[in-house]
């Protein structure tokens, strides 16, 4: 069964059971992107297309991530619990000194990254989360991820995941205790075959805001993603080392893919790239709008002079185009950057 964004959902996308009646549902973790748009509540972001005359200047707070009536209460609950488990002991561990304990480094021979083991986060409730991810932006209408699609396969076995794997809401809450319900996350692990990922982020960044949420709306093997400061390869099926991948951020370098690969119950990896590496993506994400971009700004351009000047144009003309349609204190790099 295929659940498509342009569908009437009159039950909650999950269980299939309840009425969809919860507003507000953040399509993104909210602690994924905070570095990026703020706290919950008080987001700032804009927008990035590539249409010509896209104006992406506007402030759209959290709207392009957050959609109504696509999950029950209950759901909703059951989501929450889950990333409130992986931003304590995840989020909030992961680059403070103070849990080192929890995390041990490796180095990886002839690479600038290093590969950190979190030992005390479980690795099916990480999955878990990833799943309902890419699971809530395969629902959604919003404009962020109007391109994305799952195969009806995959979008069915996430579904299914998710409804099985999460954690119950009974008597109106979700009252389970965390040690009980990582134990249920060990007597489900063959839900979670087949599903594998890699992880990246930033070692530091002088300016968090400066980044991205972004899902490539073609490259599908894997599912190449960006949500603040994390970067997510996502596979349907566990990859060959031989074999090779779309790498959009040009992330997959020139080591074994199975170095880096989560999945299998296994400790949960993530690679941690010096600044450096990260501003190069970074850029090379808006170079690649800017390119797409470019040839219809340009029409753009002649169509509005001659309407106007009725004259051939000069270069002086295309840079107070640019001016006016990009003015340069728009383009400080204070702001935050949503897609």
């Amino acid at each position: 069964m295929l659940y498509r964004k342009s569908a009437i959902m009159p039950n909650c996308s999950i269980c299939l059971k309840r009425e969809a009646t919860q507003t507000g549902s953040h399509l993104l973790s909210a602690f994924m992107i905070e570095s990026v748009v703020g706290k919950r509540g008080h987001e700032k972001g804009f927008l990035l297309d590539d249409a010509p005359d896209f104006d992406y200047r506007s402030n759209t707070g959290a709207i392009p991530v957050v959609e109504n009536y696509l999950f029950c209460i209950g759901c909703e609950q059951r989501m929450a619990y889950l990333e409130g488990y992986v931003c304590t002991e995840y989020r909030d561990k992961f680059k403070n000194a103070r849990f080192g304990q929890n995390f041990s480094d490796s180095e990886i021979t002839g690479q600038s990254w290093i590969l950190r083991e979190a030992g005390r986060v479980h690795p099916h409730a990480f999955t878990l989360l990833l799943a309902s991810l890419l699971y809530r932006m395969s629902l959604s209408n919003k404009k962020l991820f109007a391109d994305f699609h799952l195969t009806p396969l995959e979008q069915e076995q996430l579904r299914g995941i998710l409804d099985a794997a999460l954690p119950p809401y009974e008597n109106f809450k979700v009252k389970i205790k965390t040690a009980h319900y990582l134990r249920t996350l060990d007597g489900n692990e063959a839900l979670f075959d087949g599903l594998y990922y890699i992880v990246a982020t930033y070692d530091r960044l002088h300016d968090e805001t400066m980044s991205f949420n972004i899902v490539h709306p073609a490259f599908r093997l894997p599912y190449n993603m960006m949500f603040g400061q994390l970067l997510i390869l996502f596979f349907f099926g566990k990859p060959r080392r031989e074999a090779i991948y779309l790498d959009f951020f040009g992330l997959l370098g020139n080591w074994d893919v199975l170095t880096t690969l989560n999945g299998d119950g296994m400790p949960l990896k993530t690679i941690v790239l010096p600044e450096q590496s990260w501003q190069v993506m970074l850029a090379n994400v808006r170079d690649e709008i800017v390119a797409q971009k470019i040839p219809g700004l340009i029409q753009l351009f002649f169509q509005e002079h001659y309407k106007k000047y009725r004259r051939p144009p000069t270069n002086e003309d295309w840079l107070g185009f640019l001016d006016l349609k990009f003015p340069p204190d728009q383009l400080s790099g204070d702001t935050p950057e949503v897609k």
